[in-house]
């Protein structure tokens, strides 16, 4: 009899434990999200990729940052600051805050994190990094550090969303050296466990964490690299979230009494890129009869199901400037033909079209391609391996492009526009090859200006420039798509894509 008894109470046991670690339990005290790729690094001044962020979002964090809804700036490390003049800062920080290693918070940790910033230590040492002095720091005192910029930098304080502003231990890093990146130290509420490359990286609730508490003790990022396992999982209560919820998986989730389907503003800008510099394409007049030739609302609904918008020009929703007089371009094929005719062309042309091996990208070009064919123009469509197309498109030998440009870590329109459209970063990520003095100047001085109403002002005339350039056709802005278990809420504060904070994130009562 005895023995029957350890026999239910072991089943008993073994249950529970299948119960516990499924999506469907009744409790939450560990929450699992599947998402579509592995981190790369875990080092915030050496990561570049999305899902990096996603993890490093809940271990590391800066002196303030955007809040993804009001867009507003917020503090986080430091209580309050000031702003002395154009290029000086002055940060008090919040008192008692602990790394995961137990060592408090100081401004010698605030130093020596943004000065690594600026080192070849840091993959943003050319780019944000480069905004910092390196021997503008002054420590006043163990809360209190003043951190100068190289001359006025429009939007210095709202770079901070993004992780490469993220404040280290010192002793930690010293210590680490090069391995740093595989077990990272941080003030985050969730502290590093493991890392399984590949597979997952596990994260568990820091209990000394100076503000408020995580919602649940353990904390994994699932790799599931396949959309359709990714969506298993979710169904069979694997994880209890995914990120990157395939738009043709909706309609059938909809329906599901398991599981559903969560919608969020989009963060990342796809658009047609053509090359200015190459004819035909370097005359304006041939981009614009391609933008009339398109017909985006009938693109977003083959190729996103509708689950996308079409945004007004080149800038997201999510930046903290919002345009004014924006021009409506319908799809308009007579108006397209009279351009090509004026242009020359009446007799149409042939054009390529290069595009990353993405799924949406692929398809949306035969879109494309059928539309343009309805003008003249023929186009030939060539796919590239992600990594190949970054190199290719570098040599400004290409005439259209699919490509995307996102605004995750950062909600400044001066310093969305410079990489995308700044003379300067030809041959990097200016892949429209564009190159206007006027434009260049507009944008070198929005970033060297701190005063908010003068940046409006130029943010305007930047738009406005663009528009009259016509370097791309904005064809979407897919809406971010989460699959969540049913009872799961706090979703509807997910403002930042894919690197939103999860730790809110709770059952319904």
């Amino acid at each position: 009899m005895g023995k029957k008894i350890i026999l239910r109470a072991l089943c008993a046991a073994l249950l529970l434990m299948v119960l516990t670690t499924m999506g469907f339990a009744a409790s939450m005290d560990a929450f699992t999200l599947g998402i579509p790729g592995d981190a790369k690094s875990l080092d915030p001044q050496k990561a570049v990729d999305s899902m990096s962020f996603a993890v490093i979002k809940h271990i590391n964090e800066p002196l303030v940052t955007v809040d993804g809804k009001t867009k507003e700036l917020v503090p986080v490390l430091a209580e309050r600051w000031e702003i002395l003049d154009d290029q000086t800062y002055k940060f008090y920080l919040k008192k008692g805050v602990k790394f995961h290693n137990g060592d408090e918070l100081t401004a010698e940790d605030v130093v020596y994190s943004l000065k690594r910033a600026t080192s070849p230590e840091s993959v943003f040492a050319g780019s944000k990094g480069k905004f910092i002095d390196p021997d503008g720091f002054q420590i006043i005192d163990k809360y209190t550090v003043i951190v100068k910029t190289r001359g006025p930098v429009g939007g210095w304080l709202e770079s901070m969303k993004h992780p490469y502003a993220s404040i280290y231990s010192k002793r930690a890093v010293e210590e680490a050296g090069s391995e740093y990146f595989r077990n990272p130290i941080g003030t985050g509420p969730f502290k590093f466990k493991s890392w399984v490359k590949g597979e997952r990286v596990e994260l568990t609730a820091f209990e000394d964490y100076h503000g408020k508490k995580p919602n649940f003790k353990n904390l994994t990022f699932l790799v599931l690299p396949d959309d359709s396992s990714r969506v298993i999982a979710l169904e069979t209560g694997t994880v209890d979230m995914i990120y990157a919820l395939p738009p043709s998986d909706c309609a059938r989730l909809e329906g599901s009494s398991k599981v559903k389907v969560v919608e969020a503003p989009g963060l990342v800008l796809t658009y047609l890129g053509m090359n200015t510099q190459k004819k035909p394409l370097n005359d304006p007049r041939i981009r614009l009869a391609i933008e009339y030739a398109l017909n985006k609302e009938a693109y977003n609904a083959v190729v996103y199901q509708d689950k996308s918008v079409v945004p007004a020009g080149p800038l997201l929703a999510a930046s903290t400037f919002t345009p004014q007089g924006v021009k409506s371009y319908s799809c308009d094929v007579q108006k397209a033909k009279e351009l090509l005719k004026e242009a020359g062309y009446a007799d149409g042309m042939t054009l390529d079209l290069w595009m990353s091996n993405f799924q949406e990208q692929v398809n949306g070009a035969t879109v494309i391609q059928s539309m343009l064919a309805q003008v003249g123009i023929k186009v030939n469509i060539q796919v590239f391996e992600s990594g190949v197309f970054d190199e290719q498109v570098k040599k400004n030998t290409h005439d259209l492009i699919i490509s995307r440009w996102g605004m995750q870590t950062n909600r400044d329109a001066g310093q969305y526009w410079l990489p995308l459209f700044h003379s300067s970063s030809i041959g990097a990520t200016n892949w429209t090859a564009l190159k206007d003095e006027t434009l260049d100047s507009y944008i070198d001085t929005v970033n060297t200006t701190v005063d908010e109403g003068k940046r409006k002002e130029l943010f305007q005339k930047i738009w406005d420039r663009l528009d009259e350039l016509h370097p791309v056709v904005v064809l979407t802005v897919p809406n971010e798509l989460y699959g969540a278990r049913k009872d799961l809420v706090g979703l509807e504060n997910f403002y930042d894509g894919r690197l939103n904070y999860l730790g809110d994130l709770a059952l319904e009562d």
